[in-house]
C-alpha cells in the first residue's frame, strides 16, 4: 500500500495520472489529507472533485492515524497536519509513502520509510505500459510547471521513460 499526501494526490490528478494510480496500485489517503485536497471544492478545482470521486468509488482509500504520533512527527519536522499524517500512516502500516513535499521527505527518509513522489510514480505507470510515454512525457511536463521540483529530478524521469 501506498499513502499519498495531499501535494501528490493534487498533482497527479492535474497531470491526469491519479485515476491510473489509483487503478493500479493500492492507494490510501487520511482523513487529514482527504480535508485539505477537498477545500479545493469551494473553488470548484478539479482535482478535489476528482478525489472526492475517488474515494467514494472507493478507489482511494480513506485511513485513520495514530493522531499522538501524527503531531510528534509535524512538531519535530516543522510540517503541516496533512504531510505528518501521511507518515505516521506510513510508520504504522509500514507502508510506502507518497510525497513531493521537502519535509515529508525528510520525515519519511529519518524514519526508514520507502518513498515516491509523483515523477516516479508517472515514470511506474509508464514502465508497467499503464500509460504511453507520450502520456508519461506530458504528466512530467505538468508536474515541472505545477510543482516545485528541482530540475534535475524531471529531467531525470523524461530520460527514464524515453
Amino acid at each position: 500500500m501506498m499513502v499519498m499526501d495531499s501535494c501528490s494526490a493534487i498533482l497527479l490528478a492535474k497531470a491526469t495520472l491519479l485515476e491510473t494510480a489509483a487503478a493500479e496500485y493500492e492507494i490510501a489517503i487520511t482523513a487529514q489529507v482527504e480535508e485539505e485536497v477537498l477545500e479545493g471544492k469551494k473553488d470548484k478545482r478539479a482535482d478535489a472533485l476528482l478525489v472526492e470521486r475517488l474515494v467514494k468509488e472507493s478507489k482511494l482509500k480513506v485511513i485513520d492515524i495514530d493522531k499522538k504520533l501524527s503531531q510528534k512527527i509535524a512538531d519535530d519536522f516543522n510540517m503541516g497536519k496533512g504531510e505528518a499524517s501521511i507518515i505516521a500512516a506510513a510508520i504504522k502500516d509500514k507502508c510506502i509513502a507518497a510525497t513531493d513535499n521537502r519535509q515529508g521527505r525528510k520525515a519519511a527518509v529519518v524514519n526508514n520509510i520507502p518513498l515516491v513522489g509523483s515523477p516516479e510514480i508517472a515514470v511506474s505507470l509508464c514502465k508497467e505500459k499503464m500509460i504511453t510515454k507520450e502520456k508519461a512525457t506530458a504528466a512530467l511536463n505538468v508536474l515541472k510547471e505545477e510543482g516545485w521540483f528541482d530540475q534535475y529530478i524531471i529531467e531525470k524521469a523524461m530520460e527514464d521513460v524515453k
